[in-house]
Formats: structure tokens, C-alpha cells, sequence
């Protein structure tokens, strides 16, 4: 599909090219690759770097409080005979809780998680944008497109008709 797009647009903007119907006087093109980008950008990498150390601060507290219901788990299997009924059922309510908050600080994690990926994503890729479009007026491009997506990553106002086309809708 998006290989159709990109035939599309060559063939329109031939067409129209050499058809009398005026374009920009130069319509200057590039194109991006995403994915080395997000491989290879220090930038990204710090990002990348940040999300992981979260991570693991996240991961120690979680293997801290999975282990001490370990531990309440091995108490009851080792001296659940011996325990009196109700320091067993104190016992076993202590581990019913624990398991219950560690499900609950695995969920808050992920939230949390996921929450700190896109904020940190949102931000890698709005750097991304910024630098295209600084490169985009300074080298005088009129149109810059993702390499793999044939998707817009900048474009000149003079060129966009998105205004038209609503204009004509009403």
C-alpha cells in the first residue's frame, strides 16, 4: 500500500509537471529512514537509556517485595502444622494481602511504565520533527518524506491545499 502512494505521487507529480499546471518553481525532495535513526541517534539512546534505568528501579522493587512473600510462603509450608489456627489464619491473611498488593504494584508499574515510554517517545520524536524541519528551511526543501512510510514529515505551506480542500467542503 504505501509503495502504491509513492507511485501515486511520482505519477501525479510528473503528470502535472508536464502538463502546463504550476508547481513550485524548484521542488527540492528528501527522504528519511526512522529506524536508523532510533538505532543510531545518541539522542534516542539517552532516552532509550533513561526508559531502562526506571526499569530496573521499578524491577528491585518488585524482586524485593516477591521475595518476602516468598519467605511468607516458606514460613507457612515448613511451620503451618505447628502454627496455632489463628497464627496460621494471620499468617495466610498476611500472605493473601501481599500477593494482592504485588499484583496491584505490577499493574501501577506497567501504567507507569507505558506512561514514561510515550511521554519519552512523544519527546524523541518531536525532537526528530524539530530537526527535519530546521534542516527542511535551511537546505530549502519543499517536501520530506519517511523513507519507509512514504509518510509527510514536512511540507511548505505553499504547497499544502489542506486549507482548499476544507474551503470546499463546506
Amino acid at each position: 500500500m504505501r509503495r502504491l502512494w509513492s507511485v501515486t505521487f511520482l505519477f501525479l507529480l510528473y503528470y502535472f509537471s508536464n502538463s502546463g499546471i504550476i508547481l513550485p518553481q524548484e521542488l527540492k525532495i528528501a527522504v528519511f529512514d526512522i529506524q536508523r535513526i532510533i538505532r543510531e541517534s545518541k539522542t534516542i539512546d539517552a532516552y532509550r537509556k533513561e526508559l531502562l534505568r526506571n526499569v530496573d528501579e521499578k524491577r528491585k522493587i518488585l524482586k524485593e517485595k516477591e521475595e518476602a512473600l516468598r519467605q511468607i510462603e516458606k514460613k507457612l509450608r515448613e511451620e503451618g502444622g505447628r502454627l496455632s489456627l489463628y497464627e496460621r489464619r494471620a499468617l495466610e491473611d498476611k500472605f493473601m494481602d501481599g500477593a494482592k498488593e504485588l499484583r496491584r504494584l505490577r499493574e501501577d508499574i506497567d501504567i507507569e511504565l507505558q506512561k514514561m515510554d510515550r511521554e519519552l517517545t512523544h519527546k524523541a520524536f518531536s525532537d526528530i520533527a524539530g530537526v527535519i524541519k530546521k534542516i527542511a528551511e535551511k537546505e530549502g526543501y519543499t517536501l520530506i518524506l519517511e523513507r519507509n512510510a512514504a509518510g509527510v514529515a514536512y511540507a511548505k505551506e505553499k504547497i499544502d491545499i489542506t486549507g482548499k480542500i476544507l474551503e470546499m467542503l463546506k
